[in-house]
């Protein structure tokens, strides 16, 4: 069973980029421009929410400067060239000459338990220039930051530098304090011969300890600040206003205070949903299941995380009995209850779980019957008809028939699968074609929970 995510590999970045599969070619053509434009000291927030596809943007955006700086070593030519080609053919018209860019990229959430970051990204810089970019020409670059560390502090950082090498290099590093001299001059050195600016990708800053985004966020302002530098922080901002808050307080001006910080704010442009869709392989909706599904991901406003989630829990969970298998017999009432409930009650149960557990737990004790009414357009009338009995109907037919609202009908659904209690003496509720009882409702919690005889980890 594989993840449905797409991790930010190297093979997923490349393939991505070159095959635009969700449509955001042209968002990281238009970002390298803006940071191709700059040449002062810049800081930019990238802002999107949790799983939008930041961590894979910038990532695809270091892939494509990378690609062409001559002094990158870690990428194979045949790749940099189709990276360059594909660059060089949507500018075709208007061409644009990249400047030479060193980029590093910085994950600022897995460093947040050391005592200064500004050790981790240091670390971080001289790990990606040294593992990526190749030494040929000039003095070591590592050397001129142990000179130029050892002449302001004093201590011997030609021997540390050494220890970077070393089989736990950051550990070594974290020995050593005072590393807070001379950042300029240090990065100056890096860009000596490796290009003319360096951009400096920090991700998730947002998800680090209060302490350690605000010490962040403070070191670079104060010591790292450099005409030469770009720096990217992709973050959301309201969780890091929320973040600064539990610093500072809750009455504090979070939002005036990262503008202090933050040059630009670009927020990150939402992917092509039906080309994500196409790469999950989910791009067929002609099954309600399906088109139940497509309308929670929509109706709860799923990044793409929460969709890659979403998709492969709704597939693991009722796929089959969903999608006109014959292994399962619906053609009694009390089973035909059982399917209307996996075809548009358990996509709605699995979307509540992922986005709002306060409120699962609601509607599945009998308090909330709301979610049902929330991806009922995306159907019609036409599609509850069969819960209508023989003397009801949704609008004036002049038959006689008792006109009800589909509200209605959803009240009395709901009440028959979540709060009717069947020890009181009722067997079971029927309501048009189906009929509901006890063990329809435990047959749903237990489909949406993965554990029931529907499920199915072998669906593609």
């Amino acid at each position: 069973m594989k993840s449905y995510e797409l991790q930010p590999t190297y093979e997923n970045l490349l393939s991505t980029y070159l095959n635009d599969t969700i449509a955001r070619d042209m968002d990281v053509f238009r970002f390298i421009e803006i940071l191709n434009s700059i040449d002062d000291s810049c800081s930019i927030a990238l802002d999107g929410g949790w799983g939008s596809g930041k961590t894979f943007f910038v990532k695809q955006a270091k892939m494509v400067l990378d690609a062409h700086n001559d002094f990158i070593a870690s990428y194979e030519d045949t790749d940099s060239g189709k990276i360059k080609g594909l660059w060089a053919q949507r500018h075709k018209n208007q061409p644009v000459e990249l400047q030479t860019q060193v980029s590093v990229y910085y994950d600022s959430w897995e460093n947040d338990n050391d005592e200064d970051p500004v050790l981790s990204l240091v670390y971080s810089i001289l790990q990606s220039v040294e593992s990526d970019y190749s030494f040929k020409k000039g003095a070591d670059c590592l050397q001129i930051a142990a000179n130029i560390l050892e002449f302001f502090s004093g201590k011997k950082w030609a021997q540390l530098m050494n220890s970077l090498k070393g089989e736990d290099p950051l550990q070594e590093l974290k020995k050593h304090k005072g590393i807070q001299e001379m950042i300029k001059e240090f990065l100056d050195s890096l860009l000596l011969e490796k290009g003319n600016r360096l951009v400096v990708f920090i991700d998730e800053l947002d998800r680090c300890k209060p302490s350690y985004a605000v010490r962040l966020l403070e070191r670079i302002k104060h010591y790292f600040s450099n005409d030469r530098i770009t720096y990217v922080f992709s973050v959301n901002i309201n969780e890091l206003q929320h973040t600064i808050k539990q610093y500072y307080g809750t009455d504090f001006n979070a939002s005036k205070y990262l503008d202090r910080f933050f040059d630009l704010r670009i927020s990150l442009p939402p992917a092509d949903l039906n080309r994500y869709y196409q790469s999950l392989n989910f791009n067929d909706l002609n099954y309600t299941y399906d088109i139940v599904c497509d309308t929670v991901i929509k109706a709860y406003h799923f990044e793409l995380r929460e969709i890659a989630k979403y998709l492969r829990l709704t597939r693991i969970a009722a796929y089959e009995p969903t999608h006109e298998s014959k292994k399962y017999d619906f053609s009694f009432p009390d089973k035909r209850g059982v399917q209307f409930g996996l075809i548009y009650v358990v996509p709605i149960m699995i979307g509540l779980k992922i986005c709002d557990p306060r409120r699962y737990s609601d509607f599945i004790n009998g308090k909330d019957y709301s979610p049902l009414l929330e991806v009922s357009d995306s159907l019609g009338e036409g599609f509850f008809y069969s819960l209508l009995s023989r003397t009801e109907s949704f609008e004036e037919n002049g038959e006689g028939k008792t006109v009800v609202s589909l509200d209605s009908k959803f009240k009395e659904i709901y009440n028959a699968l979540f709060v009717t209690n069947y020890d009181n003496g009722t067997y079971k509720v029927c309501m048009g074609e189906y009929s509901f009882n006890r063990s329809t409702k435990e047959t749903l919690i237990r489909t949406t929970s993965l554990l029931s005889q529907f499920s199915n980890t072998d669906i593609d």
